[in-house]
């Protein structure tokens, strides 16, 4: 089996956009949500470690679904914007099922940490479902 050159630029160009998605996605969760996660993390927060990293998890679910299921690379752009809002909103919707998850994250709360890692994944795969 041979790979062509035009697969091989389109995987790097799915991959490549695959990065930059997550790291979009990850530099908007870190500066709209109130939680200064990474320095909380730094300092061995296990509670944002698990939101924060149950956020990145459930969008990159998505993602591989949309890198295969897409028609074409704006396509995967387009549906990963909406996975990632989705994302948004849930971390919002959770917050208001648990009043006072964000001081709750900061104080190391694992438990909140692991529900809204659990939520994040959850609405990963749902979000990655649909878009099969």
């Amino acid at each position: 089996m041979s790979i062509s050159l035009s697969q091989y630029f389109g995987y790097l160009q799915y991959m490549l956009g695959g990065i930059a998605m997550t790291a979009a996605f990850g530099a908007v969760y870190l500066r709209i949500t109130p939680a200064e996660e990474i320095r909380l993390i730094k300092n061995g927060n296990l509670a944002c470690a698990l939101s924060f990293g149950g956020a990145l998890a459930g969008f990159c679910i998505a993602l591989t679904s949309s890198i295969a299921h897409s028609v074409g690379f704006f396509d995967f752009i387009l549906w990963n914007i909406a996975a990632g809002a989705i994302q948004i909103l849930v971390y919002f919707a959770a917050t208001r099922i648990v009043k006072g998850a964000d001081e709750e994250l900061v104080n190391n709360n694992v438990a909140v940490g692991a529900f809204f890692c659990a939520i994040s994944l959850g609405i990963g795969l749902l979000n990655a479902a649909c878009l099969a």
